[in-house]
């Protein structure tokens, strides 16, 4: 079996275990498994139509980050791909919300939100940026991460 392919078939999700707890603390996350009962953790997928990586990459970075902390949706962590394919395609990230309620009104506030509207008409203006949304809701448990260091 090629470890690497399937690596890379599974996508971000092969990622997860590694420095969760790092990112999970850093997202206003405790010990692993103390978040209050409901939080969520939303895991998107964004595939770039080609040509467009870049400019997803830059309206995150000066913009989205900011609206999701202003709108209560805290970051995770984000993420590429460090080769290809996916590498000049495709951008990850992870969200945190109190609940799957939450979450689905925190996005109608987003996709409402004045600075959100003038920031995606602008960076869209010659075409959309993405071409794909994959998107997995993942509930955190109470796995003691230290144990599983050197598995």
């Amino acid at each position: 079996m090629n470890r690497r392919k399937v690596l890379q078939g599974m996508g971000a999700a092969a990622a997860l275990p590694f420095g969760m707890a790092s990112m999970l603390h850093a997202a206003g996350t405790g010990a692993a498994g103390a978040d209050a009962a409901g939080t969520v953790y939303e895991l998107r997928t964004y595939t770039a139509f080609p040509g467009k990586h870049a400019a997803l990459l830059e309206r995150f970075k000066t913009y989205e980050v900011a609206i999701f902390a202003r709108l209560g949706m805290p970051g995770v962590g984000f993420w590429v791909p460090d080769e290809e394919p996916g590498k000049s395609t495709k951008l990850v990230y992870m969200l945190k919300h109190p609940s799957r309620e939450a979450a689905k009104a925190n996005w109608a506030r987003f996709t409402k939100d004045p600075e959100w509207v003038k920031v995606k008409t602008e960076s869209e203006k010659d075409g959309a940026l993405v071409d794909v949304h994959d998107i997995v809701f993942l509930d955190l448990l109470p796995y003691k991460v230290s144990a599983m260091v050197g598995m």
